[in-house]
């Protein structure tokens, strides 16, 4: 309950909502006020959430939060949180994954590619479907915050980008296309792009090998399903890779 409670407050919280509430805290709007009574109502009722595990610590944090009338005197006497099954959504939940999927591509990216903190790119975001880029549309500003972007375009399958990107698949769902000319060492990156399609590659003749073995008729439902859908996802990522491959080797001709 604790590991919980604890992976709430630092990565949900912490990672995500405050760092989301930055850029409007700051403001006199509707906006801003919103957020303020949410950051308080999460600070307030996870300080009950967690008084059980840490009763004096807890209490000290509950008595300098701004207080209501009515209010209990203590935060022993005060009610226990319960779930509000209004409050529960699988779609807002989904939604919030997939821009947390984003992002955590785009870090990762930031990362392997060297960027410093100050640099900024802009990103494309493909998506292969009209419902995902709806909810990227969505959740574009809340990627470019929580990345450090410099800017978030959500494009169709069809779309082109610009030369110059790197990319990496985020699932089988979208493409995440970061603008790095002058940014990074292209030959790295191409060495980069070049051991990962041979990585995925390999998984890919495996998959196709076990699905084409004699043995394959008698694999369960179940499993055929999940081997297939692997196979159909890993294909996707291999021609992305080769694309992004064929991208940065134009890049560095030119």
């Amino acid at each position: 309950a604790t590991s919980c409670i604890y992976s709430w407050f630092l990565y949900d919280l912490c990672d995500v909502y405050l760092e989301l509430c930055k850029p409007v805290f700051g403001l006199d709007s509707p906006q801003a006020r919103a957020a303020q009574v949410v950051l308080h109502l999460c600070l307030e009722e996870g300080m009950r959430l967690l008084h059980p595990f840490m009763p004096f610590v807890t209490e000290e944090l509950w008595q300098r939060l701004a207080r209501s009338p009515g209010d209990p005197e203590s935060i022993m006497i005060a009610k226990y949180p319960e779930q509000e099954a209004s409050l529960l959504s699988d779609k807002v939940e989904a939604n919030i994954k997939a821009m947390q999927d984003c992002v955590g591509v785009a870090r990762s990216m930031r990362d392997s590619y060297g960027l410093k903190p100050s640099q900024k790119p802009f990103v494309y975001i493909r998506c292969r479907s009209e419902d995902t880029l709806a909810v990227m549309e969505e959740q574009k500003e809340n990627i470019k915050t929580l990345a450090r972007l410099s800017d978030v375009k959500v494009i169709p399958q069809d779309a082109d980008v610009e030369k110059g990107c790197g990319m990496r698949p985020v699932g089988d769902a979208m493409e995440l296309h970061m603008v790095l000319k002058g940014m990074v060492d292209l030959d790295a990156e191409i060495a980069k792009l070049e051991k990962s399609i041979a990585n995925k590659s390999q998984e890919l003749t495996k998959l196709k090998a076990t699905m084409a073995a004699p043995s394959w008729e008698k694999v369960p439902d179940n499993v055929k399903e999940q081997t297939t859908s692997k196979c159909e996802s890993t294909e996707i990522e291999v021609q992305a890779l080769v694309k992004a491959l064929e991208t940065f080797k134009e890049l560095r001709a030119a």
